[in-house]
């Protein structure tokens, strides 16, 4: 995230996970945020990774929403090299990806750059960004039906 790409005051966001990496070298686990104006991802620190081995990290049916001000997440992104802010300008293509124990996000940014988020697949992500993806990345999103690790 470019700290010059983060704009505006306040914006609400829906929890997609809280298991959520940004690798399959990456363990620590954290929350993925859909938000308004772009996708937020924040660690969660060893702990917190040790405590999701059992059970979903979120309920599917009643997902957690809060506002952010921008300086928050500004603050985050710039704590930790795992946290991530990627605006909806900034994705060229996204491809949401079904798994057997996992999901994955695989994101093609601007300036050839590329992102990657997976999470548990009992949190129902997949599900859930399957639906609300499509109108925030108009001809630039595939659900991929085909089963992942």
């Amino acid at each position: 995230m470019r700290p010059n790409r983060l704009v505006g005051g306040d914006r609400r966001c829906t929890l997609v996970s809280a298991s959520c990496t940004t690798s399959w070298f990456d363990w620590i686990h954290g929350e993925l945020w859909l938000c308004e104006d772009g996708l937020f991802r924040r660690s969660l620190g060893l702990l917190k990774t040790i405590a999701h081995v059992v059970g979903p990290t979120v309920d599917p049916a009643n997902r957690p929403t809060r506002t952010f001000a921008s300086t928050e997440i500004l603050e985050i992104v710039t704590r930790g090299r795992r946290n991530r802010w990627i605006p909806w300008t900034e994705i060229q293509h996204a491809t949401l990806e079904l798994g057997m124990a996992g999901n994955s996000l695989h994101l093609d940014l601007t300036g050839d750059r590329r992102e990657k988020f997976l999470w548990l697949a009992v949190d129902r992500g997949y599900e859930f960004l399957e639906k609300e993806l499509p109108a925030r990345l108009p001809g630039r999103f595939t659900a991929s039906e085909k089963r992942i690790g």
